[in-house]
């Protein structure tokens, strides 16, 4: 049976193409089938076994001391105690890196200000905890609150000492940019009003 419009030499050329195929098929089938395996021989080990002997007993593993391990724990970079350093020698401390059991002082740098819309940031780093700070008019870094930021300088409160204490802002070089001259931490009593922020 054909279709009606389907000439004798359409329906032809469908038979002998359905023959082709199926033809190529058993070729291909009886190639693989045919084909030999390789076999890998169990001698191609050998001449490694022979150059590379196993030993018969394994030496002792020697025991890690306490210096190895803190050293491994150091050298981690994932260790959330890679950047604690007890300290050496009992209760020594440097200047300006606290006392034993309590942080350190903070040691804060004004890094720049970024303005988002009507809010200002100031970026702070605390150079003794080796974080960074975005803070705005307001919040509290280090025990300190945050009085004003201008683009030259930051104005903190001390609540303990009742003091407004200034940082200016921090070159790419390190060097401090004051206004007038001041340096890094210098005070001026509460009483006295803070600068007012530039527009």
């Amino acid at each position: 049976m054909r279709a009606p419009n389907a000439s004798p030499a359409s329906t032809v050329g469908v038979a002998l193409l359905m023959g082709l195929a199926a033809a190529a098929g058993w070729w291909w089938q009886s190639a693989v089938f045919r084909t030999p395996r390789l076999e890998i021989g169990a001698e191609a080990w050998d001449h490694v076994k022979q150059a590379y002997p196993i030993p018969e007993t394994f030496g002792e593993v020697p025991a890690s001391s306490t210096e190895t391990l803190e050293m491994l724990v150091r050298a981690n970079p994932f260790s959330p105690q890679r950047r604690q350093v007890p300290p050496a020698g009992g209760s020594e401390v440097p200047d300006g890196q606290g006392t034993p059991g309590h942080p350190p002082k903070p040691t804060l740098v004004y890094k720049g200000r970024i303005n988002l819309g009507q809010r200002q940031r100031a970026i702070m780093e605390d150079l003794a905890a080796k974080k960074t700070y975005f803070l705005e008019v307001g919040q509290a870094v280090a025990g300190f609150k945050v009085l004003d930021i201008t683009e030259t300088q930051v104005v903190l409160s001390d609540p303990q000492t009742s003091e407004a204490v200034v940082v200016p802002l921090t070159s790419p070089s390190g060097r401090t940019q004051g206004a007038g001259g001041r340096g890094p931490g210098q005070t001026t009593k509460q009483d006295e009003a803070p600068p007012g922020p530039t527009r």
